[in-house]
């Protein structure tokens, strides 16, 4: 005898929307932001920003690298996190990389853009990684 012969069709049909669901995101999808160029805004991960009458889409893409020093310790040095923004300007699409420390880029030019990084939050934690979603990265756009 087949284990599955005492399965009610109710009772299957319960187990498969409850497995459906549990890959399910309890939160919504985020707006778009509309930010004005040459004044700050903030994006986390998912969110969208179009300036400039939506001549410039900006997205924030990751942090693929942060060595910053963590907060409430004493460094040698600053360290540096890499914010990754994707941008979409007339169709062409590009990557920037913006770095926290100013020994490296903290701003970069795409087309007639100019894009600086004013601050990543939140500061680097004593132990441990910060969840992607949990970072917010400021940004300041303007006409190169």
């Amino acid at each position: 005898m087949s284990p599955w012969k005492f399965l009610s069709c109710p009772i299957l049909a319960g187990l498969l929307l409850a497995s459906m669901s549990c890959g399910a995101s309890a939160e919504p999808p985020t707006s778009p932001v509309t930010a004005e160029l040459g004044t700050p805004f903030t994006l986390s991960a998912g969110v969208v920003a179009s300036l400039d009458d939506d001549r410039m889409i900006a997205s924030f893409a990751g942090i693929p690298a942060d060595s910053r020093c963590p907060a409430a310790t004493a460094c040698v040095w600053e360290g540096d996190a890499t914010v990754v923004i994707e941008v979409s300007v007339g169709g062409q699409r590009s990557r920037p990389e913006l770095h926290t420390s100013r020994r490296f880029g903290t701003g970069a030019n795409v087309n007639d853009y100019r894009i600086e990084l004013v601050a990543l939050r939140p500061a680097r934690p004593p132990s441990g990684t910060i969840p992607v979603g949990d970072y917010r990265v400021d940004l300041l756009i303007t006409k190169a």
